[in-house]
């Protein structure tokens, strides 16, 4: 067992958080938006709007900032980190705190590592970014200002820092876990409350990326790629209790999401782009569901029954592609709908009611691609799902 002692520090240079307002755009599946050429009419909107089917108009875009990730919806809005246009580890990032209605801006806070994974802590009213090139986690009490570095990788001769990827949060045990997704990659479980590090999980094989914790049964599951498709951990000692294989070409289970009995385990697999199902009690495969290419980010909504899921649309071998976000019936796995959202749907995130769908959209880094852009901005929608 390893033990480790943070620091606190105050936020740099806002502490104060700032108010700051930018263009907002409504439109259909975003080919009005991304598509070059388009000429906004009086009300700011494409005339292409005017045609637009019912599930289209749901659609609310707002172009943000460079270098989007993961968003959450905390505290009567949604946080969105952006690391910004570079990957350099020694610069700052932002955390844009949006209305969940309008997508308009409340407040920007900086951060002095670059955000990218993120959770929330509603009984502290602590905001946990997830700062990856720099193997740390940063808690800011949205309240006081302040905030706590978590450092948890390691830094090699070389300078390489052990990479963080995935942020969840036991609320009720006051834990946090932390994925590295390397390839013979790591898990750290921390203890909030006395700020040590409890247990740093070795040898789970390939690429642990994805984590969903049960609290009802004090499982913690970690979703990867090669062998295993899912590691069943016990977070009290920090053992490895059972693995769920996946059949087929090699999985890459990047993102899981539990249901809200903790009987149903539902998987992102990113080299087959589709949707896994496994029966948590002896890790059978319940169902599959094609998606598209690069599936990547899974959302269950207990109110609606429905499962969410993102794909980013391209790879390596097909870079031009675009991706969307499936809509699937939680209890007969079927597809319900589809939103289109060039370029490449990135992290989801729901409303406290369940009727809205929020999601960032990352732009292509290819200047060939359609939808590429110059200036590197990015996207936020907002899906009503009504």
């Amino acid at each position: 067992m390893m033990h480790t002692r943070f620091t606190r520090f105050r936020l740099p240079s806002a502490g104060r958080v700032s108010a700051r307002l930018g263009p907002l755009v409504l439109c259909s599946v975003l080919a009005a938006c991304a598509a070059p050429g388009g000429q906004p009419d009086k009300a700011g909107l494409s005339a292409q709007t005017q045609t637009q089917t019912p599930a289209q108009q749901a659609v609310l875009r707002r172009d943000l900032a460079p270098g989007l990730y993961e968003l959450v919806v905390a505290d009567g809005s949604v946080f969105v980190a952006s690391s910004g246009s570079s990957f350099d580890a020694s610069q700052g990032g932002t955390i844009y705190r949006l209305d969940p209605d309008t997508l308009e801006t409340r407040a920007v806070i900086p951060t002095a590592r670059k955000p990218y994974a993120l959770a929330y802590d509603a009984r502290a009213d602590i905001l946990y970014a997830g700062n990856t090139l720099n193997g740390a986690v940063q808690g800011i009490d949205l309240k006081a200002g302040q905030s706590v570095s978590y450092r948890l990788g390691l830094t090699d001769a070389k300078g390489r820092t052990e990479h963080v990827r995935q942020i969840v949060l036991d609320a009720s045990g006051k834990r946090l876990f932390a994925t590295n997704p390397g390839a013979d990659g790591k898990v750290w479980i921390v203890d909030l409350k006395r700020g040590a590090i409890l247990h740093t999980l070795t040898g789970l094989r390939k690429w642990p990326a994805g984590a969903a914790y049960d609290p009802a049964a004090n499982r913690l599951y970690i979703g990867q790629g090669g062998e295993y498709g899912v590691t069943v951990v016990d977070p009290d000692s920090g053992k490895v209790l059972r693995r769920f294989a996946v059949d087929g070409a090699e999985p890459f289970l990047v993102n899981i999401a539990l249901d809200d009995t903790g009987t149903r385990l539902f998987a992102a697999d990113a080299n087959s782009g589709r949707l896994v199902v496994f029966d948590t009690s002896n890790g059978a495969i319940l169902a599959t569901v094609p998606v598209g290419e690069s599936a990547l980010d899974v959302l269950y909504n207990p109110i609606r029954g429905e499962i969410y899921l993102s794909n980013r649309g391209a790879s390596r071998k097909h870079p031009q592609g675009t991706g969307a976000i499936t809509v699937i019936d939680a209890t007969t796995y079927a597809v319900k709908t589809r939103y289109d959202l060039p370029a490449h749907p990135n992290s989801l995130a729901l409303s406290a009611d369940g009727q809205a769908l929020f999601a960032t959209i990352k732009g292509p880094h290819d200047d060939k691609h359609p939808a590429y852009r110059a200036d590197g901005m990015e996207s936020v929608v907002r899906i009503a799902l009504q």
